[in-house]
């Protein structure tokens, strides 16, 4: 019989639903939680509010794998201070280290990953890998569609009940550098914005399409926070790259070709570059060949892009789909030769190297058989549970005879 501790998850109760899960199947399933939102969507059949410090974390939770006899360790990203120093945690004791983040393909996937994901993967990326992995015919079977509106409400939910248990957890340091009341007030603010885009900048893309068909490079921003930005990348911030990728297109793009910067759509309220994009653009004397925008089709985009310029978001991926030249800046696992620019900056604007469809294809099988799951972690999420089990019964000691599950039991660190 296999324990299996499980620590921060996406917003919303799918680590309690697959806990749950798990445990019918026959596995011990533990919860540590680290603020009132964590233990809001809680379940498992042992329950902990770790109230400790964070630089007393490690050794709280060593203990706690050693005297509970913890298999696996299960996280949402692999980045927070907590799920990080957990990593180090496993690796030390040889305790398997389950990574699930949203998928590197888009829409409609998550990523489940041992070791780690994106930078810190532990899947083996080389070209030999890839070309010598035989596909399972594995297909797609699932449409999620969008997620907005269930995402802002476990959100709302979460920070609501981690702010009325701070009392709870006076020493917990979330991973995101924003109060509650912040966060709400960005979260309205984003409801307001995603109606008033989708009336606004409807002829923003008509015009781009009729007037600049293959001459526009696409530039996809980041969340402000995202960690493949602070810790995958040698840049400083989002502004960071904003500045290097308008200098680099002012100086070597030709003449008649346009820049489009787009808007991450989950930081839509947090954020605003407008002003800044406006000053740089005049700045470099490109103000009328600098487009930034939030909400048009990326699809769309892409089938007309000349080019994409990403730090490292997943919308690469995307990219090399639609066959359309990609630079990476920062460290991503499709940065590979054939499928992505390896030269410079400056040469991307005039010689992008051209996608190797065949190796992009069998890249997208061996990456979706080996770290996709189908489905969502936010809607219609039993058959994401269901497909998450099995590929973590891969590694763990399961029954498949389902069991009741143990009554919970909650305790204090």
């Amino acid at each position: 019989m296999s324990s299996v501790l499980f620590l921060q998850g996406p917003l919303g109760p799918f680590f309690a639903c697959l806990a749950r899960h798990l445990s019918r199947q026959g596995a011990v399933t533990h919860k540590i939680n680290f603020n009132g939102g964590d233990s809001f969507y809680a379940w498992a059949d042992h329950r902990v509010d770790y109230t400790g410090r964070a630089e007393d974390w490690p050794t709280f939770l060593r203990t706690y794998l050693e005297q509970q006899g913890i298999d696996a360790v299960v996280v949402y990203g692999d980045c927070r201070l907590y799920h990080r120093r957990a990593r180090e945690v496993c690796d030390d004791l040889g305790i398997a280290f389950g990574v699930f983040e949203e998928g590197y393909l888009r829409p409609d996937f998550v990523t489940l990953e041992w070791g780690g994901v994106n930078a810190l993967s532990g899947t083996d990326w080389s070209r030999a890998a890839i070309d010598s992995y035989r596909s399972e015919g594995c297909r797609p079977t699932l449409r999620v569609g969008q997620t907005f509106w269930q995402r802002a409400r476990f959100a709302g939910l979460y920070y609501l009940m981690a702010r009325l248990a701070r009392s709870r957890f006076p020493h917990y340091r979330h991973h995101r550098p924003r109060s509650w009341k912040k966060e709400g007030a960005c979260w309205l603010t984003s409801f307001y914005r995603k109606g008033l885009y989708r009336l606004t900048e409807g002829r923003i893309l008509k015009r781009l399409l009729k007037d600049h068909p293959r001459r526009f490079f696409l530039f996809p921003l980041q969340t402000a926070d995202d960690f493949q930005i602070r810790l995958h990348a040698d840049l400083l911030s989002i502004e960071h790259s904003i500045d290097l990728v308008i200098s680099s297109f002012a100086a070597n793009a030709a003449p008649e070709e346009v820049l489009v910067i787009k808007h991450h759509p989950m930081d839509r309220g947090f954020c605003h570059y407008g002003e800044l994009i406006g000053i740089l653009a005049t700045q470099r004397g490109v103000s009328g060949r600098v487009i930034y925008c939030h909400d048009l089709h990326l699809p769309t985009l892409l089938d007309h892009a000349k080019g994409v310029v990403t730090v490292n978001s997943t919308v690469g991926i995307s990219a090399l789909l639609h066959k359309v030249p990609t630079k990476v800046l920062g460290r991503a696992l499709y940065d590979i030769p054939g499928l992505t620019h390896q030269g410079d900056l400056a040469g991307f604007w005039s010689e992008p190297t051209a996608v190797d469809s065949a190796l992009f294809r069998r890249f997208r099988t061996y990456l979706y058989e080996r770290t996709q799951l189908d489905g969502c972690f936010y809607k219609r999420i039993g058959p994401t549970v269901e497909a998450s089990c099995d590929r973590l019964a891969q590694n763990l000691k399961l029954s498949t005879q389902v069991a009741v599950a143990p009554a919970p039991q909650t305790a204090q660190a």
